[in-house]
């Protein structure tokens, strides 16, 4: 809980969106998801101007804490973001370790992102049948 109310104080500070977790990252625990879960939700908010004041840099800075708190939904948007400059400083080498990580949580549309993208025919129809695969058993969106 105290990570997540870290994480928190420095997006709302407008603090720079990290890459990624470190690779030893310890496992969120639940009061931590939520929080990401609310995170992403308020980015999203000021991503499109929704009852606050559009604010891409906000959005960006909030969506990269869900996504550090392992939200592949927030991991997915973050990766779209970098890649658009959308916020942030445009930077396509962290934006495709975002998607791919998200596409590691089994997220359809990123799944379906590196299929589009993927030069090696059987490679890329693997993704696209892991994303059907993961559409038919996705959870509950944040």
């Amino acid at each position: 809980m105290m990570r997540a109310a870290l994480l928190l104080a420095a997006a709302l500070s407008g603090g720079p969106v990290a890459a990624g977790p470190p690779p030893d990252a310890p496992q969120v625990d639940a009061p931590d998801r939520a929080a990401a879960r609310d995170a992403y939700r308020l980015g999203l908010m000021h991503r499109n101007g929704e009852r606050v004041p559009k604010d891409a840099a906000r959005a960006a800075s909030l969506i990269g804490i869900a996504a550090q708190g392992q939200l592949p939904a927030a991991m997915f948007t973050l990766s779209n973001m970098l890649a658009a400059g959308e916020g942030v400083a445009r930077d396509e080498l962290a934006a495709r370790r975002w998607l791919e990580d998200a596409a590691a949580l089994g997220y359809p549309a990123a799944l379906q992102q590196l299929a589009l993208t993927e030069p090696d025919p059987r490679k890329a129809e693997l993704l696209m049948r892991q994303a059907g695969h993961a559409l038919q058993h996705r959870g509950q969106e944040p």
